[in-house]
Order: structure tokens, then sequence, then C-alpha cells
């Protein structure tokens, strides 16, 4: 297992594992990372690989100081994250961490948490990312925006593959409100963190349709421990234009267990 990468941008990089397959056509899940550099640090987007040592391969590609910074605290995105002295996170996943929960562990010991907030900005020298805090598939879902090239980092809110309902309430109207906002975004291309391909700003339209006018197509699946999920899969994981969703089912007490016309309501 390798960790490898390749520049999406100037300055801009995605770091993979050789575990997946390399093609950056639409095709099965992989998991990614992304380093961008400004003229005085740079900044590494999640610990999304396996592979021990990534901080170091990111920190010798960028030739800066580096600031880690997690896009949501699921397990998948921390690898390794006992190791780092220092972490930037958005404060409502710091339970994940701290406590864990169903599927992960607690981190211990846990480095020392700073704080991004929604709009706010990190500042490479340069070259600034705005940060836009979008609640539904962790509670603390984070995206980073660079205006430099017009690149949305979506971590797993903006995807190919939607996991919805864990850990907050969300109604998905006010999910997809959220990610509308999105759109006034001169958005050329958005990178995901399970898929190498790029998706285009179109995406935020077809992740809004769906979630809206499909959703009672979607079939139910009881997993044990967690509950009822709904199952929706659109298109083939080969298309661009794909969503394959698992969202957990709570019910309004005015809603009958089979209507899902206003939402999907989740449980903390």
């Amino acid at each position: 297992m390798s960790i490898v990468h390749r520049e999406i941008a100037k300055d801009f990089w995605q770091l993979s594992s050789d575990t997946f397959p390399l093609s950056v056509e639409p095709g099965p899940a992989s998991r990614n990372a992304y380093l961008v550099c400004g003229s005085q640090r740079a900044l590494l987007f999640d610990l999304s690989l396996e592979e021990e040592g990534l901080f170091a391969y990111a920190s010798r590609l960028a030739g800066l100081p580096v600031q880690l910074v997690l896009s949501h605290a699921h397990v998948d995105h921390i690898y390794h994250l006992s190791k780092q002295p220092e972490v930037w996170i958005h404060p409502d996943d710091v339970g994940l961490l701290r406590k864990g929960s169903i599927f992960q562990k607690p981190i211990r010991p846990c480095p020392r948490l700073h704080f991004l907030r929604d709009s706010e900005t990190i500042d490479l020298g340069n070259r600034e990312l705005t940060v836009f805090h979008i609640p539904g598939h962790t509670d603390g879902s984070i995206l980073l925006w660079d205006a430099q090239t017009g690149t949305l980092l979506s971590g797993d809110t903006v995807a190919r593959r939607l996991l919805y309902g864990l850990h907050g309430f969300v109604p998905f109207p006010d999910f997809c409100r959220s990610i509308e906002k999105l759109k006034h975004l001169p958005i050329r291309k958005i990178y995901s963190a399970h898929d190498r391909c790029a998706l285009p700003p179109e995406h935020i339209d077809f992740m809004i349709e769906e979630l809206t006018a499909d959703i009672n197509k979607a079939k139910s699946v009881r997993i044990p421990f967690l509950g009822r999920y709904l199952s929706l899969t659109v298109g083939k994981e080969t298309d661009i234009c794909y969503l394959d969703l698992a969202a957990l089912v709570r019910v309004r007490a005015d809603e009958k267990d089979e209507d899902h016309s206003s939402g999907i309501y989740l449980a903390r």
C-alpha cells in the first residue's frame, strides 16, 4: 500500500492510495485527502488514508508548514489522528473524537483542538479558503472553498454517495436548502472524499432534485442496532450523475411511517 498524488490545480493536490483504482473516471469509491498550498503554509484536508505517514508525505510535498483540517470526524477521515499534535475541526463534531460512537472508538490521546465555524477564512498566504458548515452527514461537517481555482472540497457532504442521519437532526428540505446556498459560488470543480473524479457544479442541482423528487422511491432497509434506513440508488456507479443514499429514518409524530413527503427526520 502506497500513497500517491496528482496535481488537480496549481499548488493543489489530491492524495490517494494505490489500494484503490487510480482512474479519474467515475467508478468505485476510493479515499482521498487534499493538500492546498499558499505562500506561507499549506492545508491538509482529512486523514482519509489508512497508510501511516500521510501528514509527513503532505509536508514533504508542500515544503511548508501544514495545517491539518478535518471535513468531519468519522473514522475513515481520522486515521492515525492520535499521532498529531493539533487539528482544526468544527466544534459540533468534537464529541465524535472525544467520546466516539457505535462505529468508532474515542481518539486517545486526542490532539489539541482548534475550532472552525461557518464563513471563517483560513489564510495560507496569498490564498484564502472559506469554511462552509453544512450539518447532515455529521453535525459538524464542513466544506472548503478555494476561490483562486474555483474548487470546492466537499468531504462527504456534496458527493455521489451520501450516508445521512447518523448523528444530527436535519430534515432533508433543510439540508437541500443548505447545499443550495453553495450555488452562488463560481464553482468550476467539486472534489469529494470518496471519488477521484471531479464533480461538476451541476451535481448540487442533481443531489437536490433526487433528494426531493425521488425520495419516496427509496427502499426501506432495517439495519441491526441502528434502525430503519431508506436506500436509494440513482444511475450507475460509472456515471457522473450517480447517487447512492442511505438515510436513517425518524418520522414525525403527525406522519405515517410510510410517508416521507416532508423529508426525512433524523434522531440524535
